[in-house]
């Protein structure tokens, strides 16, 4: 059972913080996050830096890794009690435990080899099976640290069948195996994995818990079922996954009662507030997006700030998304003042200093959320405060991390200094709206990503458009048209009859514009500074 993945020994080989800026900052911020040894991070974080993932997943496998490992050393004395009847497994066990210590002689490689010496040594001398199966879950837990997901769910799957085990162990070590393979599919984009972790919980793991007999056992798999299926239902067209998820995690709270298991009836309504937020999107749905954000106002009620501070933050900033949809599609001033709300208090916590990234991407969605609350006050006050939101989220969230978070920041500042302009007639914040436009579309090609490109592009267009009436300028009308024409180019290859038709009606309102701004110059009109003809 040799484990296979990313290396990770004692010793840093290269000093990453003095070379690598991003490195480096993510490598302070977990600092400041998690309880944790620094020189456990950055064992830890130098062979996830060298993934092809995203800077904003990093942070998140960071933790995800290093929480594993602490549970890791936590089991030690899951499997000494046992280990005790036979000195030889119980060395070799010590010694694996030695090497997982945050000292200079730390290395997941040679610990998983002593436990891969005692596991051999366990099978020779016919040790019990619950001895037999922690241990090979222990290098299930190391495989899963070095983030070789496959590795680790076939060393569960070994554990959970290991010859004589007890159905509650067996329950445990099936449901460890589709958490792991429900991990890679959510981390790592892989809808095989998320399928395999789906039909293990339908077809073993729940016929290891009876209801009626483990009721609790029951529900945790009713939820972690639910969640892989709205991850998985999020990715494909259609809505039955999304409904089944919904039903899935109604029948977990059908067993979840608040009074029983506060935090984790809070957990199943956070995650039935995500999925009916998805399906209410698929469907535009505004009675689904109630429930959505009723849901996640309920989860709030038990993850306080005071019990579960990081939950806390993600259940509001859940709620903040469900609440900006909800008020954009009522036009409701007041629920969107709620959802800016939520988004300030999702920034008490993922602090700039101590969550980066996720700071930025919040300062990002609460300028969106001002925006739009902006939009329905007479003052530039709050669009004001919009700009400064996402202003703020860019000196973060900059190309060279987040490239996609900077684009779509890009937008959202455009499209509040677009509005600020229009209301207060600035030709100066036109202009600085249309940077902020082509600023995005550097990221979003229209080869790369040819419906963000086209959208974006529409806002360029209209900001121009708007930039053209203030300053009179003709020249300038006649290049929306034109990129205009692009736009609905992309739109109708695609389909999207909708985006089409509104590209075509704005081509008629600049075409009209044209014509007046022509007619002007015709007739020779000019303005003295005293404002007579």
């Amino acid at each position: 059972m040799s484990s296979t993945g990313l290396h990770t020994s004692g010793g840093v080989s290269q000093d990453l913080s003095e070379t690598n800026p991003t490195y480096a900052a993510t490598l302070h911020a977990a600092c400041q996050n998690l309880p944790a040894h620094k020189s456990d991070l950055e064992r830890l974080l130098g062979p996830i830096h060298a993934m092809q993932v995203s800077q904003l997943q990093v942070s998140g496998l960071l933790k995800q890794a290093w929480l594993r490992l602490e549970a890791l050393r936590e089991s030690h004395a899951d499997v000494s009690g046992p280990a005790s009847e036979h000195p030889d497994i119980a060395r070799l066990l010590e010694r694996a435990f030695a090497w997982l210590q945050p000292d200079e002689t730390f290395s997941l490689d040679d610990a998983n080899a002593a436990f891969e010496q005692a596991y051999r040594g366990c099978l020779e001398i016919g040790a019990a099976a619950d001895l037999v199966a922690a241990i090979c879950a222990g290098q299930a837990q190391i495989a899963a640290v070095k983030l070789d997901y496959r590795q680790a769910a076939s060393l569960y799957a070994e554990a959970a069948t290991t010859a004589g085990l007890s159905v509650p162990l067996q329950w445990r070590y099936q449901t460890q195996h589709a958490l792991v393979l429900a991990d890679l599919g959510r981390e790592l984009i892989d809808d095989a994995a998320l399928e395999e972790a789906i039909d293990l919980y339908e077809t073993r793991v729940l016929a290891l818990a009876p209801r009626v007999q483990r009721p609790d056992d029951w529900a945790a798999t009713q939820h972690h079922l639910g969640d892989a299926l709205g991850a998985l239902g999020q990715r494909q067209r259609g809505t039955w996954m999304l409904e089944k998820a919904i039903e899935t995690l109604e029948c977990a709270l059908s067993e979840r009662s608040r009074g029983r298991v506060p935090l984790d009836w809070a957990a199943t309504q956070n995650s039935l507030g995500n999925t009916l937020g998805i399906l209410a999107q698929r469907h535009a749905d505004t009675e689904m997006l109630e429930k959505s954000a009723a849901a996640f106002q309920s989860a709030l009620e038990e993850r306080t700030r005071d019990r579960s501070p990081h939950d806390w933050a993600v259940t509001q900033n859940n709620l903040g998304a469900a609440l900006l949809a909800l008020g954009q599609r009522k036009k409701d001033k007041t629920v969107l003042k709620q959802a800016s709300e939520a988004y300030k208090n999702v920034l008490q916590v993922w602090t700039r200093e101590r969550m980066p990234l996720e700071w930025a991407v919040t300062m990002n969605n609460l300028g969106t959320a001002l925006r739009m609350l902006g939009e329905h006050r007479k003052g530039p006050r709050t669009l004001q405060q919009a700009v400064a939101a996402c202003r703020s989220a860019l000196a973060e969230g900059t190309r060279a991390r987040v490239p996609k978070v900077w684009a779509l920041t890009q937008n959202n500042l455009g499209a509040a200094l677009h509005k600020l302009g229009e209301r207060e007639q600035d030709a100066q914040a036109l202009e600085a709206a249309v940077e902020s436009y082509e600023s995005a579309l550097e990221e979003w090609t229209r080869e790369r990503a040819p419906m963000s490109w086209a959208m974006t592009m529409a806002n360029l267009c209209a900001a121009r458009k708007a930039l053209a009436e203030q300053l009179r300028d003709v020249e300038l009308v006649r290049r929306v048209l034109t990129d205009f024409g692009a736009v609905a180019e992309v739109f109708r290859e695609a389909s999207h009859a909708r985006y089409y038709e509104l590209v075509v009606e704005q081509v008629a309102l600049t075409r009209k514009l044209e014509r007046e701004l022509l007619s002007n110059e015709t007739l020779g009109v000019t303005f003295s500074d005293e404002g007579s003809v």
